[in-house]
């Protein structure tokens, strides 16, 4: 058993690491507005990750796969999710750019950025992307039979799976979230705010984009 739970905790970190939207996501709300949105969202991310690891140590994620139709629903509306939060992204350094008090006051378009950003919840916008993305249920459906923890039953297997992965990923942000507070002089520097949020916005647009071409 200990040899399939280590095999499992050095396949859910190559997973976790491999940056993707939620990373993306991170960044870009870091970026928007600061550490305390950024804790907001992984806090967003988390409850996520939890909610489809508790549906599938219960099995509720087979109703994804099972159903085509709804499959298509969730991929199309977290495509499209993503590519809207991209949009967003971008749209927002182009208004810093081009509002007169940004160019009169360079820290007054961070702050507003930091205001919008707030008004729209972090917190929303992590759990939204995990909640959205059929990749993560699929994931969590394919990847968990891979592992036999004997003698535990199979409802304990998924629970005791589900909960390593999201400690794994909640240990993996903390870690994000102490470089973003190391560079937080960085982040709020103009040019490199909005070549982030252009990057991020940009890499957003394009994952959705990804999402609603795969079938």
């Amino acid at each position: 058993m200990l040899q399939q739970l280590i095999a499992f905790i050095l396949a859910s970190l190559l997973i976790i690491i491999v940056p993707g939207p939620d990373m993306a996501l991170l960044l870009r709300n870091a970026a928007r507005g600061g550490q305390r949105v950024a804790r907001h969202t992984v806090a967003g991310i988390m409850t996520g990750n939890v909610i489809l690891g508790t549906a599938a140590a219960l099995g509720l994620t087979v109703l994804l796969m099972a159903s085509t139709t709804l499959y298509h629903v969730v991929r199309v509306a977290g495509g499209l999710y993503l590519v809207w939060l991209g949009v967003q992204s971008i749209r927002s350094v182009w208004m810093q750019r081009h509002s007169a008090a940004a160019e009169n006051d360079p820290s007054q378009g961070r702050q507003e950025v930091r205001k919008v950003t707030a008004t729209h919840h972090g917190f929303r916008e992590g759990l939204l992307s995990n909640l959205l993305n059929p990749k993560v249920a699929i994931f969590y459906l394919s990847l968990f039979p891979q592992f036999n923890l004997n003698p535990l039953s199979p409802l304990i297997q998924h629970v005791v799976l589900a909960g390593c992965f999201c400690l794994l990923a909640a240990a993996w942000y903390v870690i994000v979230l102490a470089i973003l507070g190391r560079i937080e002089q960085l982040l709020c520097k103009p040019e490199f705010n909005q070549m982030l949020g252009l990057v991020t916005g940009s890499v957003l647009v394009g994952l959705g984009g990804w999402v609603l071409a795969k079938r």
